[in-house]
C-alpha cells in the first residue's frame, strides 16, 4: 500500500471556526485584531465556506479514481491548519500498515519554506505516534507540464498589445531562506507560458506579503502597476500560476483588494481561471505522484 497525503494550508467552512483556526495558526499566542478582522471578513465575502475545500476534496477524489488503475493507492487530505490535520492524515496511513508515504503539499513551485513547514511537523507526528515508514514529497511540478494546464486556461482570454499579462504568486518570508527555487521557478513558468502566447512583454509579482518580518519576495504586484500604466495598458489580466485552486487569497487579497486598486487606477481588471480539480491538473498530481511511487504511466 502506497499512501498518498495531499498537504494544504487549510480552511475553516464555518464563520463561527475563523477564531479557533487562527488560535491554531498562531500556536497558542494571541490572535491579532487585524488578522481576526480580516480573516472574518474575507470568509463572509464566501458566506462562510472557501470555495477550497470543495476543489481538494475533488482533487482527492478524482486522483483516487484515477490511481486505482496502477495498483494499491489511498489518497487522503492532511491540512497543516485545519481538519484533518497532518496527523490525522498519517493515523490513517499508520492504520493502513502503509510502508511507503508520497507527500504532495499543493503548491506548484519549490520552496524550502513550504517544504519544512509541512515535512517537519509531519516526521514529528510519526515519531511520536512511533509509526516508521518511507516519506518522500513532491516539491515542486514540472514547469513544461504545469505551462500547459495555464495556457489551456489562458485561451480563453484574448491578450492584444490593450493588455497586460501579470503573472501572480504568493509572496514568501526571507527569514527562513533565499527561496530561490520557489522564485526561479515562478520566473520561469511565466516565461514558458508567455512565449506560448507570443507575449514579449509582461509582468510578473508577488501578493498576500505578511505583515510580520522585513523581507519577502519581491515586486509586489501593486509596484508594477506604475509601469503598467505607464506602458499604457488599458487592462491587467492577472494569471495566479502560484496558486493550484481558487480560494480566499485569490478571492480576496487577489480579486476584492488588488482588483479594486487596478480600477482606481482608471484600468480594467480581469483574473484567469484557476486549474482547480480539471482534468488537467488532476493528470499533472497524478503523474508527479506516480512518478514518486516509481511506476509507469505509460
Amino acid at each position: 500500500m502506497i499512501t498518498v497525503i495531499l498537504m494544504a494550508y487549510g480552511s475553516p467552512t464555518r464563520m463561527e471556526d475563523v477564531l479557533p483556526y487562527l488560535e491554531g495558526i498562531y500556536e497558542g499566542r494571541p490572535v491579532p485584531e487585524y488578522a481576526l478582522k480580516e480573516n472574518k471578513e474575507k470568509y463572509a465575502m464566501a458566506n462562510g465556506i472557501s470555495p477550497s475545500n470543495a476543489i481538494v476534496d475533488n482533487i482527492v477524489e478524482k486522483l483516487k479514481m484515477g490511481l486505482s488503475k496502477y495498483g494499491e493507492f489511498e489518497v487522503i487530505l492532511g491540512n497543516k491548519h485545519w481538519k484533518p490535520s497532518l496527523k490525522d492524515a498519517l493515523l490513517m496511513a499508520k492504520r493502513s500498515a502503509s510502508e511507503k508515504i508520497i507527500a504532495v503539499p499543493l503548491f506548484p513551485f519549490q520552496s524550502t519554506n513550504v517544504k519544512n513547514s509541512y515535512l517537519e511537523p509531519s516526521l514529528d507526528a510519526m515519531k511520536e505516534m512511533s509509526y516508521k515508514a518511507e516519506m518522500s514529497m513532491v516539491n515542486g511540478f514540472d514547469l513544461e507540464l504545469l505551462s500547459e494546464v495555464w495556457s489551456s486556461l489562458m485561451r480563453q482570454y484574448p491578450i492584444d498589445e490593450a493588455t497586460a499579462l501579470l503573472f501572480d504568486a504568493h509572496s514568501l518570508p526571507l527569514f527562513r531562506g533565499t527561496e530561490n527555487a520557489y522564485d526561479g521557478d515562478f520566473r520561469k513558468a511565466s516565461e514558458l507560458i508567455a512565449s506560448r502566447f507570443g507575449v514579449k512583454e509582461y509582468f510578473v509579482g508577488y501578493q498576500s506579503r505578511g505583515k510580520y518580518g522585513n523581507a519577502w519576495l519581491e515586486p509586489s504586484i501593486y509596484d508594477l502597476l506604475g509601469r503598467i500604466r505607464e506602458r499604457g495598458y488599458s487592462e491587467v489580466l492577472a494569471v495566479p500560476i502560484g496558486f493550484i485552486y481558487e480560494h480566499l487569497e485569490i478571492l480576496y487579497d487577489l480579486d476584492h483588494e488588488f482588483g479594486s486598486k487596478v480600477k482606481d487606477e482608471g484600468l480594467i481588471y480581469v483574473r484567469s481561471e484557476l486549474p482547480n480539480d480539471s482534468r488537467q491538473m488532476v493528470s499533472l498530481l497524478q503523474h508527479h505522484i506516480l512518478r514518486e511511487a516509481g511506476v509507469s504511466n505509460e
